[in-house]
């Protein structure tokens, strides 16, 4: 699964930060945990202090990690130590019961959580995990939802090991499960900086006992938005962190999005003289 970060480019509306808010750009509201706006750029999205206006055509950045972005770390993504993280294709819970002759539930697992270094030495590396906010499952049957915080560390003197420590709840809409757990596989198969590692809770009973599997990738963060006002090209950039990307275009936030680049490890992309024939452009960065 890719992840994405949308950019706005629009012909109108000033440019106002929206730190805890969630809107597309028509101004509805998005679910908590699917989408984080970091800067919002219409004119029909008011009621917070304005702080910018672009001169040419009133330009708009809207910047929308569509995906599930926390929000309680956008503060903290201020920090070049901390890296928001979101999960992809392969991530899972597993609700078992050893005692019980119920099937086993496994549910795919989405969600973000802050990553930001703690301590390091010549061999290793230790980080925090914050914000953990994942959900899995929903209409219908149970949705899980799972909430907190965690230890990983990476390193090793004579090969490249990791380790997590989670310390989480895990809310089932019926019951809240205070469960820590811990990794189970110690060797690394992913390239730094992705993320495969799968925990079990320690303390389970044996009518319940949860495992998580997390293959996480770092949310690509654009820092660079450029128009030409002479020319209507933008330029885009951003932290791409390792990984390959994708760039798509769209008139519209609805779509269709049609793709503009192919598959690469660049961290930037120019759209040579798109303002000059369309109002309003949306832009997806997809990490592969």
């Amino acid at each position: 699964m890719a992840k994405r970060v949308e950019i706005a480019c629009s012909g109108a509306g000033t440019s106002e930060p929206y730190p805890s808010t969630h809107v597309n750009a028509r101004g509805t509201n998005f679910d908590r945990a699917s989408a984080r706006t970091i800067c919002v750029g219409q004119s029909l999205l008011h009621g917070l202090p304005k702080i910018e206006k672009v001169s040419w055509r009133n330009l708009t950045l809207l910047m929308a990690l569509a995906t599930s972005v926390l929000v309680d770390a956008q503060a903290d993504a201020q920090s070049t130590n901390v890296q928001i993280y979101a999960l992809v294709t392969g991530s899972q819970i597993v609700d078992d019961c050893p005692i019980c002759g119920r099937p086993t539930i496994v549910l795919p697992l989405t969600g973000t959580f802050t990553l930001s270094i703690l301590d390091q030495n010549t061999l290793s590396t230790r980080y925090k995990l914050t914000g953990i906010s994942f959900k899995a499952g929903g209409q219908p049957g149970n949705e899980y939802k799972v909430i907190g915080s965690g230890l990983f560390q990476i390193g090793g003197e004579v090969a490249l090991l990791q380790n997590l420590f989670l310390d989480v709840e895990i809310d089932t809409g019926s019951a809240t499960t205070k469960a820590l757990c811990v990794s189970t596989n110690r060797t690394v198969s992913k390239r730094w900086p992705e993320m495969q590692i799968s925990v079990d809770q320690t303390n389970g009973t044996p009518a319940q006992v949860y495992h998580l599997t997390l293959n996480a990738v770092p949310v690509p963060i654009v820092n660079s938005f450029a128009p030409d006002p002479h020319t209507g090209t933008i330029r885009l950039q951003w932290d791409a962190s390792g990984g390959s990307f994708q760039v798509e275009w769209a008139p519209s936030i609805g779509g269709p999005f049609t793709k503009v680049t192919t598959i690469t490890t660049n961290s930037s992309f120019t759209d040579v003289g798109v303002l000059t024939n369309f109002p309003q452009v949306f832009y997806r960065v997809h990490r592969f």
